[in-house]
C-alpha cells in the first residue's frame, strides 16, 4: 500500500506533472483504498471528506432507483475515484478563487479523462470506469468530456453527478460559502433535464435528500 500511495503522490501532487502516470495494484479493492487514500490526504478539489461524501450519496441514489448490487458496487468504485484526474491538476488551479480563464478551464476539464486512463488497466467494472470518465457531463450535451447526452451518458456516471454537484454546493470553498441543505436541493431540481437526469435529480432530491416537499 505504502509503495502505491508513493507512486501515486509522486505523479499527482504537485504543479507541472506531465510524466508518465503510475499503475495501480491489479486487485481492485486495494486500488481504490490507495486511490481514496490519497485523494483525502490531498484534497484533490473538493476538500476533506469529498469522496466519502459522494460515496455515501451516490450509493444511496443507486439504491433507491434500485440498482443491483453489481451495479451498485460499480457506483461506489466510480464514486469514491471519480476525482482521481485531479491529482494532475496543479493545487493553485484547484483552489483558486477568482475564474479560470480558457486555458485553465481545458486542463482542468481533462481529469475525468486523465482519471479513467488510470484506471483502465484494472479489472473494474467498465461502468465504474464510465462513471470516472463521464461524471461531469450534462443531461443536454453540454458537458464534457464527450458530449454526451440523455441516455448515452453512462448510469454510474450520472448518478455520481448528482452527488458530486450536490456535495459541491453544501461545502465551503475557496471561491463561495457552503450552501444549505434545502437551496442545494432546489438547484438540483432546477437543473433537472438539463444538467442532470430528470428521473435521477427528482429521487435524489426526494428519496435520498428527504426535501419530498420540494417535488413539483
Amino acid at each position: 500500500m505504502g509503495e502505491v500511495l508513493l507512486r501515486l503522490a509522486e505523479w499527482g501532487v504537485g504543479t507541472e506533472r506531465g510524466g508518465t502516470m503510475p499503475r495501480l495494484p491489479h486487485q481492485p479493492d486495494l486500488a481504490l483504498d490507495a486511490a481514496v487514500s490519497l485523494l483525502t490526504s490531498v484534497q484533490a478539489g473538493g476538500g476533506r471528506g469529498h469522496e466519502e461524501r459522494v460515496v455515501t450519496l451516490a450509493v444511496a441514489l443507486a439504491q433507491a432507483a434500485g440498482l443491483s448490487a453489481p451495479q451498485v458496487r460499480a457506483v461506489r468504485w466510480g464514486a469514491a475515484l471519480h476525482d482521481l484526474g485531479k491529482l494532475r491538476v496543479p493545487a493553485a488551479l484547484l483552489n483558486k478563487a477568482g475564474p479560470l480563464s480558457g486555458e485553465e478551464r481545458a486542463l482542468l476539464q481533462r481529469h475525468p479523462v486523465w482519471g479513467a486512463e488510470l484506471l483502465s488497466p484494472l479489472p473494474l467494472p467498465a461502468a465504474a470506469v464510465a462513471a470516472v470518465r463521464h461524471h461531469h457531463e450534462r443531461w443536454d450535451g453540454s458537458g464534457y468530456p464527450a458530449g454526451l447526452r440523455w441516455g448515452r451518458i453512462p448510469l454510474t456516471a450520472r448518478i455520481v453527478a448528482l452527488a458530486d454537484v450536490f456535495d459541491a454546493l453544501v461545502s465551503s470553498r475557496p471561491y463561495k460559502p457552503a450552501w444549505c441543505e434545502r437551496e442545494a436541493a432546489r438547484v438540483m431540481l432546477r437543473g433537472a433535464g438539463s444538467q442532470f437526469d430528470p428521473h435521477l435529480a427528482r429521487l435524489f432530491v426526494g428519496e435520498v435528500l428527504g426535501f419530498r416537499d420540494l417535488q413539483p
